[in-house]
């Protein structure tokens, strides 16, 4: 009895140490905060702080492999002093280290009522060409709102220097 249940536990754990590898579960996402200045039309330059994750999938990335990265805006300070009825953003990437490129994340949203914040995920992606550890920064931001009374709006948001790493990334073989 005690070898049959040994055996089964040798079987679990197999099973479950299999799965583990053979699964491509996502990273831990990276929080970061940053500050940007947003050219707000009639308003003019404001600063906006900004805070996120940024999480990459799979968790361990190869070269040649499509790598999905995702974007969750927690808190974004720049409220609508109007209601949005809908709005869309895209988010340069900037990568460096054992590669250097860009690549751009984009999403869209609903309705969001005046004065309150702007929150939302934007998706997108890379290949790794090279392996070794590489830094994603986030750059360039634009905002598009939708608004009753004034219709669509864009909103252009640069980053300040230095901008914060939002997530470390190791490529390996495959």
């Amino acid at each position: 009895m005690i070898k049959s249940f040994d055996r089964r536990i040798v079987t679990a754990a197999t099973t479950v140490a299999l799965g583990l590898v053979l699964t491509q579960a996502p990273a831990d996402a990276a929080r970061f905060s940053m500050v940007y200045t947003c050219a707000v039309p009639i308003l003019g330059d404001r600063s906006v702080q900004f805070d996120g994750t940024l999480t990459a999938t799979p968790d361990r990335p190869t070269v040649g492999t499509f790598t999905r990265v995702d974007l969750h805006v927690s808190r974004l300070s720049l409220r609508p002093p109007v209601a949005v009825t809908s709005w869309s953003a895209v988010a340069d990437v900037d990568v460096a280290g054992a590669q250097t490129g860009a690549f751009r994340l984009s999403g869209s949203g609903g309705p969001v009522a005046a004065y309150e914040p702007v929150t939302g995920d934007l998706a997108g992606g890379w290949v790794p060409r090279a392996i070794g550890v590489d830094r994603l920064r986030l750059a360039r931001v634009v905002l598009r709102v939708s608004t009753a009374p004034f219709g669509d709006v864009v909103v252009p948001c640069s980053p300040r220097e230095p901008r914060p790493v939002a997530e470390t990334l190791t490529v390996f073989t495959r």
